[in-house]
């Protein structure tokens, strides 16, 4: 058997050409794509934005409560004594002060700057790209809100939230304001309910928050996973192509002549797989960090899963040979067999997202890429550099052992007996 696994070996490793192909272009294409895509994901130390919004405010907030009383008395028909200490609680809560104190505040001011403008002149600055949108507040705005979140009614009038087209930037500031006014909402209607004490209305805390406590995820570090998925499923095609150069040289028969196991050849080419696509896999990572520092500060257990789902995939890989070698031998088309092996390769590496982010697929593709065994394990490892939880390694890693389960079932299954060579 060792002697089967040898003969592989030696075989790769007398291509040298292919040997620093497998190993240089990988490292190569993460420090140009790294420096080519600088910032594409963003580092969490250095992210920055600069959003710019005018307020155009058509509201009297002078005579706001004056009006909240008058629709008090006489569209809802409250007595005097309860409109009156409606007003007295509104006084509290003025929506436009609240919007203003928001924006200002410590942390969306870091973000955000804000102008208070006419509406032609917002309007205008818009067009020239010098503001990133305009908040319009229409008049009546603060006592129509206010009489509809204390008896409960929808508002007859609304802020509105305007853009000249959608960008990065004009999202984050509809975001913000989006999300002041649903706090809001939520605050009026706790006060309704009676669940917080009169005038306790919590102000929304503006900033940017980080849910969990994972870890940032740069575009050195995809690039760094995707390469490393993608040149070991190209490595896995390529010692599939070696198989061809066996059957043109007739080893496969001469095997058979000296009365040795066939079944040991295909072994041999799955132990072989595992052995180069691992060490293959190991040299991208250990150097992608020496050199650019791809993980730094990272736990011994964050190196430990790491080494884990490298090794599953190269498990995966190893069944994946298995089935190219059996298909291989039964094909009488050497050519056309491996060109079959590469289009396989250059298929899962699209749908997988080695080459560029899936994103851009239809959602279909997308699933389709995410069962692929570089794609799996593209998602185990990127969630294990985030979250370092052993719980989003299971579902990958159970996935890509039964992936190596059915290929070397499906690999045995097809695997020539004496005589059925081509």
């Amino acid at each position: 058997m060792l002697s089967f696994i040898k003969k592989d070996l030696l075989l790769f490793w007398r291509d040298r050409k292919e040997i620093i192909t497998i190993l240089a272009l990988p490292i190569l294409l993460i420090i140009v794509l790294n420096f080519a895509f600088a910032g594409l994901f963003g580092n969490k130390d250095e992210l920055s934005m600069d959003l710019e919004v005018a307020v155009v405010n058509h509201d009297d907030q002078t005579k706001s409560m004056e009006r909240l009383k008058e629709k008090l008395d006489v569209d809802a028909s409250l007595g005097e004594e309860e409109a009156l200490a409606i007003v007295e609680q509104a006084r509290h809560i003025e929506p436009i002060e609240l919007l203003m104190t928001y924006l200002n505040s410590e942390g969306i001011s870091e973000w955000v700057r804000v102008y208070t403008l006419k509406e032609d002149e917002a309007i205008s600055r818009v067009e020239k790209g010098e503001l990133d949108g305009i908040i319009v507040i229409p008049e009546g705005f603060s006592a129509d809100s206010l009489y509809a979140a204390f008896l409960g009614e929808a508002p007859s009038s609304s802020m509105k939230f305007k853009m000249e087209k959608e960008t990065n930037e004009s999202k984050a500031l509809y975001n913000i304001v989006n999300g002041f006014i649903e706090q809001l909402n939520y605050q009026f209607a706790l006060q309704k309910t009676g669940n917080v004490t009169e005038g306790d209305v919590i102000l929304p805390n503006g900033g940017f928050e980080e849910i969990g406590s994972g870890e940032g995820f740069t575009l050195t570090e995809y690039m760094t996973i995707a390469m490393a998925a993608l040149f070991a499923l190209i490595l896995t095609g390529t010692i599939a192509t070696k198989t061809g150069v066996e059957i043109r040289e007739q080893v496969f028969k001469r095997i058979i002549l000296t009365n040795s196991r066939p079944i040991y050849f295909l072994i041999g080419k799955m132990v072989s797989t595992f052995f180069l696509t691992w060490l293959q896999m190991m040299f991208v990572f250990t150097f992608s960090h020496l050199i650019l520092k791809v993980f730094p500060d990272r736990s011994i257990s964050f190196w430990l899963g790491t080494v884990g789902n490298i090794s599953i995939l190269s498990l995966a890989l190893a069944g994946l040979s298995a089935v190219f070698t059996a298909v291989l031998l039964r094909m009488k088309n050497i050519d056309a067999a491996n060109a079959i092996f590469m289009l396989v390769v250059i298929f899962c590496g699209v749908v997988a997202g080695n080459f560029a982010p899936n994103e851009m697929f239809p959602e279909w593709l997308q699933r389709i890429g995410e069962w692929t065994p570089n794609g799996l394990f593209m998602v185990s490892l990127s969630e294990w550099a985030q979250f370092e939880e052993l719980s989003s390694m299971f579902m990958p890693s159970l996935s890509l052992v039964g992936f190596f389960l059915l290929c070397t079932i499906i690999g045995l299954a097809f695997y020539p007996k004496r005589g059925e060579t081509k």
